[in-house]
């Protein structure tokens, strides 16, 4: 089984809808989390804690191969304007740790090969002017799964850690705000394609890739 944080849209949903499509078992979460639509998961927002703990409880009781850190949400605009940046660290990376930390043991306690997957941005390793909370999210995330990948190393563990760092996307954040380059931006589908193809190939402890605007 594969489970996917933030796997009920956008990136998410298309990264569950390609493993499927390989046959693979899925177990998707996210705030908007229906059954009929999205299959075997669970409701968290991970904005609330209890949410979170219970996500982290149900990942210590399960069996699974494969990890899909996707959630978050992006802000554009000026920092001094920007409603609750604290709930934005929460739900991009802070409320997301203990429950990457509960997979992590997870899967090195299991002792078998298995994926750690991490889905940062471009603008993890690019500032923007207008992205400065966001950015230090996806930065921080650039920073966690590069260590983890060295980890990983010299642990000689059987988990493969992944990094992508994608570009801009079609999702539903730009409705209504297309920037000019829209047509640039890259189909969430291709993007779930790479991750997975190249995730499932890799046979090095760490794995990093930047898919940029039109490279798909």
């Amino acid at each position: 089984m594969n489970i996917i944080v933030g796997g009920t849209h956008g990136l998410g949903q298309e990264i569950a809808a390609e493993l499927r499509r390989r046959g693979e078992e899925t177990f998707v979460t996210g705030r908007s989390y229906e059954e009929a639509k999205h299959g075997p998961g669970m409701q968290a927002d991970l904005a609330i804690d209890k949410d979170m703990q219970a996500l982290k409880k149900y990942i210590e009781s399960s069996d699974f191969k494969g990890f899909f850190w996707v959630a978050g949400y992006g802000y554009q605009g000026d920092f001094a304007k920007q409603p609750d940046p604290r709930k934005m660290v929460a739900v991009n990376l802070s409320n997301v740790l203990p429950v990457a930390q509960a997979a992590w043991k997870k899967l090195l306690d299991a002792g078998k090969e298995s994926h750690y997957v991490i889905i940062s941005s471009m603008t993890g390793v690019k500032p923007r002017k207008n992205e400065a909370v966001y950015a230090a999210t996806k930065h921080a995330q650039v920073g966690f799964a590069r260590s983890l990948g060295l980890e990983s190393e010299r642990l000689d563990a059987p988990v493969k850690v992944a990094l992508f760092m994608p570009g801009g996307m079609h999702t539903p954040f730009w409705d209504g705000n297309e920037p000019a380059n829209f047509s640039e931006f890259l189909d969430p589908h291709k993007v779930a394609q790479r991750v997975v193809e190249r995730a499932f190939k890799q046979t090095k402890p760490f794995y990093e890739e930047t898919i940029e605007r039109g490279s798909l």
